[in-house]
C-alpha cells in the first residue's frame, strides 16, 4: 500500500486557471475534462470499468519549473509549492498528500491500463483498494526516457515525483462473501508517466503528491480523514 510522507490538510483553491476541471453528470458519474474535452471517467459506476480511461488526444503540459521540481523529487511538502502547482488543478477542497507509491502495471484484455497500488483490511469486511489510472497510454511513451528514469531511480535517493489528483469513493457490494464496504483510492495521473511506467518495470517506489478532492469524492469527510490515518 502507498505509504505517506506528508500531508497538508484542508488546502482550498479557489483561484485555479488550470484547463483540468471536474464534470458530474448523472449518479455516481463524474469526468475529469480538459478545456472542456472529456478525458477520464473517474465515476465508481462506470459501465465499461472503473479503470477505463478515454484519452481524448488533448495534451497537458505543466510549467518548466513545477516540472523541473518533480523531476528532482520532493521530500517534504511545502506551502509554497503546494500554491504553485494549485495553478494547475481544479479549484475545490483537498488533502494534499506525498506518497511513497510502489506500481505494478496492469493491462486488461480490452487494452485498458491501470496501476495497483495497494490493498488493506481496516476493519472486519471493511478494505481500502488503491489504484493508479494514468491519461496517457503506454505505446506513446519515450522507451529512451523510460531507461533514464530507471537508471535515476536506482542509482538516487531522491526519487523523482509524479503528480495527481485522487477521489476516495465507498462502495457497498452486494456479491462479496467477505467485505460489505470497499473504499475506492483512485488516482488519475496528470504528470509523471514515464516515471510511473519506469517504477513499474524497475520494480522499485517512486514518489508522488496526490491532490485528495474532499469535494467530489463519493464519501464522507471523516472516511477521508480515516484514509490519511490508514496511510501513515
Amino acid at each position: 500500500m502507498t505509504k505517506l510522507l506528508s500531508y497538508l490538510d484542508n488546502t482550498v483553491i479557489s483561484e485555479s486557471t488550470s484547463p483540468i476541471q471536474y464534470k458530474r453528470a448523472g449518479f455516481h458519474q463524474r469526468y475529469l475534462t480538459l478545456n472542456g474535452e472529456e478525458i477520464a471517467n473517474t465515476g465508481i459506476d462506470c459501465e465499461t470499468c472503473l479503470f477505463l480511461v478515454q484519452v481524448s488526444g488533448a495534451k497537458w503540459k505543466n510549467p518548466k519549473n513545477i516540472s523541473s521540481n518533480l523531476n528532482d523529487g520532493i521530500t517534504e511538502l511545502s506551502h509554497d509549492f503546494v500554491t504553485d502547482l494549485s495553478c494547475i488543478i481544479p479549484n475545490g477542497r483537498y488533502v494534499v498528500a506525498l506518497l511513497s507509491v510502489y506500481p505494478r502495471f496492469k493491462r486488461q484484455a480490452d487494452g485498458s491500463e491501470y496501476y495497483r497500488v495497494g490493498s488493506r483490511q481496516f476493519a472486519y469486511g471493511k478494505k481500502v483498494e488503491e489504484y493508479l489510472v494514468p491519461i496517457q497510454p503506454t505505446e506513446t511513451l519515450d522507451q529512451s526516457v523510460i531507461q533514464e528514469y530507471i537508471k535515476i531511480i536506482e542509482t538516487r535517493s531522491t526519487l523523482p515525483t509524479a503528480l495527481s489528483v485522487s477521489f476516495l469513493d465507498s462502495k457497498y457490494p452486494l456479491n462479496d462473501l467477505n467485505f460489505n464496504e470497499i473504499w475506492l483510492h483512485t488516482h488519475y495521473l496528470l504528470d509523471g508517466h514515464h516515471k510511473m511506467f519506469a517504477a513499474a518495470k524497475a520494480k522499485k517506489p517512486v514518489t508522488m503528491i496526490s491532490f485528495v478532492s474532499i469535494d467530489e469524492s463519493f464519501a464522507k469527510r471523516e472516511q477521508i480523514e480515516k484514509l490519511i490515518q490508514l496511510l501513515i
